[in-house]
């Protein structure tokens, strides 16, 4: 399962002001209001989207230890020594319970909290302008959950056998908090706490006795139980976030906050018994877990078991960024969307716990982190999308505050765009450095005109993995040009929907022989186990990367791609194929952008860009292949993807067969959106040579590079000029690709 964004999706859909009102499962009581909290409800929102069905699932629990009983048992385990709590020690003494509800409740609402864990609502500026239209929706019956979207009925909402599989992790509360916070409608508030209470009520504590969190789930159109992991982080970080916004709110009743927070601790108390699991995978949602766990605690702080749980969540942090992100600061699963999202959340969570030994031995490890998001960013400030979903900007991916206090000064200067120190690097992984994940960038400088080019040359990753080995990205004058297909949302039920996860190895910028495409194939892996052996050089005047893929043992070929880097001016790509049969059909494929407009010059390709007409050239110098434009195929296409078996279904989802060619993009929506694809086709022996100049142009063109191939019974001499003067020379043929001086 997976959606990407839970607080962006899927709004709007319906006009505002329907003219109804419908309750959540309850009847109406009295209420308080929110505000959407910063970037992290987007990003735990973000990262908790795949259903992954373990062959090995957690032992459940039977035990109910995490079950408190009364307001009068939760009340108790207060730390009833503090003096704040005296008229709470005092009234339990008594036996008046309800004495005791109303003078915690009233030292609950006064309480000031970490804002490294909980948004400080009052601090938060207010805008009178403030378009309700999303929650007014919402209050009107039009829900969703990032997937499905629901009409609610008068009877209210059916949080049994509704479409809605995400309702139970609350993905409309940050709609609601944004209305509440800045309009102070009483209504938005009321709605949220009923919405919450009518959970409560429909999913009582103990159902959770027994259940493990990797059950639960059926599909995306039947509502997950509460206990399913993909539930568990993002709902407690709602309540956390909505509690703190409502206590404000006399429309909130004491016994609701008390009911409200008491829950909230017996699903703290239920997630202790299974986040080691989840960390000990190294799953995103494992991550998501830390850190809905510290904000629970903190929430909860008036509590001696929060502050255990959180001493234990901070050690289970140190276990996670230590196990779960390579040396180089990448997260072992590899889909940048995921991976990006699960950095940013642990770097918000070392900094909420910066002051404890478990993040101070991790300084290191949070450097690179941070230095990974950065390099793998475009000039334009978008990371590439390999494998699943859609990856957003670097601003969304690097928390400042850390970056301040990991004292990495050329950081905020590039993801505020604001004058400061350069980034030390161009190239990345940096010279010196061992390569891990397998992503590789090189750029001509940080501008936002620069030109830059994003390589997969590493495992498939642990998890959302896509045949996209060695395909690559290029961004150049402003302009994204060449992509790696991203997909849609996982399921949809709107009418329109078109849903596409395009793992496919054909669908990427990549070849293709006798008609099979990338598989998990001989000599592959998901994980790197020691630094990787990729040819990555720096030298006078140009980078270099050579990778390598085997299509055994469906076919007996061997495929290099080279790609030289000329003074940060252009790229030379080969594509070298060696093997058996003699005679192979091949295919290279260059997936654009929706918004580029594509022509062919002969057999070379002229790809122009908004928003001011800035040109990448394709100009074919070996290889007799013939160009074929693709704009939103729809035709089934056979892939080998992931298993080396032919089928013409790409991916199944919910029992949906996804069947489709070439030419599409997606952005984490429920539709495919159509893009220009061009492949290269045609007959080849073995062994063969393909060769592409890939050139970015300013608007209105300019001056070629006068590129010099000599043939020699040996190979080929290249010359290519430097922009700076001067020129690289290269020797190559099927076992050699060297830079002569």
């Amino acid at each position: 399962m997976g959606s990407h964004d839970a607080t962006r999706r899927a709004r709007g859909r319906w006009p505002a002001g329907s003219g109804r009102t419908v309750t959540t499962g309850i009847a109406p009581a009295r209420s308080r209001g929110t505000g959407d909290p910063p970037a992290l409800a987007i990003a735990i929102g973000s990262l908790i989207m795949g259903v992954i069905l373990l062959s090995a699932p957690v032992a459940a629990s039977d035990q109910d230890g995490f079950i408190v009983g009364d307001d009068g048992a939760f009340l108790s385990l207060l730390d009833l020594s503090r003096p704040e709590l005296a008229e709470v020690k005092e009234a339990l003494q008594q036996g008046d319970v309800a004495r005791a509800r109303t003078a915690y409740i009233a030292h609950f609402r006064a309480r000031r909290f970490d804002p490294a864990l909980i948004t400080d609502w009052e601090s938060r500026a207010r805008n009178a302008g403030h378009s309700t239209s999303g929650a007014d929706n919402i209050l009107a019956g039009h829900m969703w959950d990032g997937y499905s979207v629901y009409e609610v009925p008068e009877t209210g909402l059916d949080w049994q056998d509704s479409p809605l599989s995400c309702v139970t992790r609350f993905p409309v509360l940050g709609t609601l908090r944004a209305a509440i916070h800045h309009t102070r409608d009483a209504r938005y508030t009321r709605w949220a706490v009923d919405h919450i209470l009518g959970y409560m009520a429909a999913y009582p504590i103990e159902q959770f006795v027994g259940q493990a969190s990797t059950s639960g789930w059926t599909s995306h159109t039947v509502v997950a139980r509460p206990w399913y992991w993909c539930m568990i982080p993002e709902r407690i970080h709602e309540m956390v976030e909505t509690i703190a916004l409502v206590r404000g709110f006399s429309e909130v009743g004491d016994e609701e906050l008390l009911s409200m927070l008491r829950r909230l601790y017996e699903e703290l108390g239920y997630l202790r018994g299974e986040i080691q699991a989840w960390v000990d995978r190294r799953h995103n949602g494992g991550c998501a877990m830390l850190q809905s766990m510290a904000e629970g605690c903190e929430l909860l702080g008036d509590f001696p078991q929060s502050r255990a749980w959180l001493e234990f969540d901070a050690l289970l942090f140190r276990q996670y960024v230590q196990d779960a992100f390579y040396p180089d600061g990448m997260c072992v699963e590899l889909t940048v969307a995921y991976s990006a999202e699960t950095s940013v959340v642990q770097q918000r969570l070392a900094y909420a716990l910066r002051n404890t030994e478990a993040v101070a031995r991790q300084k290191g490890r949070l450097q690179a982190m941070v230095t990974c998001m950065a390099a793998l960013s475009d000039p334009t400030g978008w990371l590439p999308s390999f494998g699943d979903l859609y990856a957003g900007e670097l601003p969304r991916y690097v928390h400042l505050p850390l970056v301040r206090w990991l004292e990495m000064p050329w950081v905020e200067p590039l993801v505020t765009q604001s004058p400061g120190p350069p980034p030390p690097f161009t190239t990345w992984p940096a010279p010196g450095e061992d390569q891990w994940c397998g992503y590789y960038t090189m750029r001509s400088g940080w501008e936002k005109r620069a030109n830059y080019m994003a390589i997969d040359g590493g495992p498939w990753g642990t998890t959302h993995q896509h045949g996209d080995k060695l395909s690559f990205v290029v961004t150049a004058k402003g302009a994204k040009f060449i992509i790696d297909p991203s997909s849609t949302r996982y399921a949809s039920n709107e009418p329109d929907a078109f849903i596409g996860g395009q793992p496919s190895g054909f669908l990427h910028n990549t070849i293709t022989v006798d008609g099979v495409d990338e598989f998990m194939s001989e000599g592959g892996t998901n994980e790197a186990e020691e630094p990787l052996s990729n040819r990555w050089e720096q030298g006078d005047g140009y980078v270099l990367f050579v990778g390598d893929y085997s299509f055994r043992p469906v076919k007996n070929v061997h495929w290099q791609r080279r790609v030289l880097f000329v003074d940060g001016a252009y790229w030379l790509l080969q594509d070298v194929m060696v093997g058996e049969p003699a005679e192979v059909a091949v295919e290279q494929n260059l997936q654009f952008e929706a918004d580029v407009e594509v022509r062919f010059d002969g057999s070379g390709i002229v790809a122009t860009a908004p928003p001011d007409g800035a040109r990448l050239l394709v100009v074919p110098l070996e290889g007799q292949l013939a160009p074929e434009l693709t704009v939103g195929d729809r035709e089934p296409h056979v892939s080998y993807w992931p298993g080396g078996k032919p089928d013409h279904v790409l991916r199944r989802e919910d029992g949906h067969d996804q069947k489709h060619g070439r030419g599409w993009t997606g952005r984490s929506g429920s539709r495919l959106i159509a893009a220009p694809a061009v492949t290269y086709r045609g007959d080849a022996t073995l062994p063969a040579t393909i060769t592409l100049l890939l050139i970015p142009q300013e608007p209105g063109g300019g001056v070629l590079p006068q590129v010099l191939r000599d043939v020699t019974s040996q190979g080929s001499l290249w010359t290519l000029p430097r922009v700076s003067g001067g020129a690289v020379h290269l020797r190559t043929s099927p076992s050699e690709f060297a830079v002569i001086s």
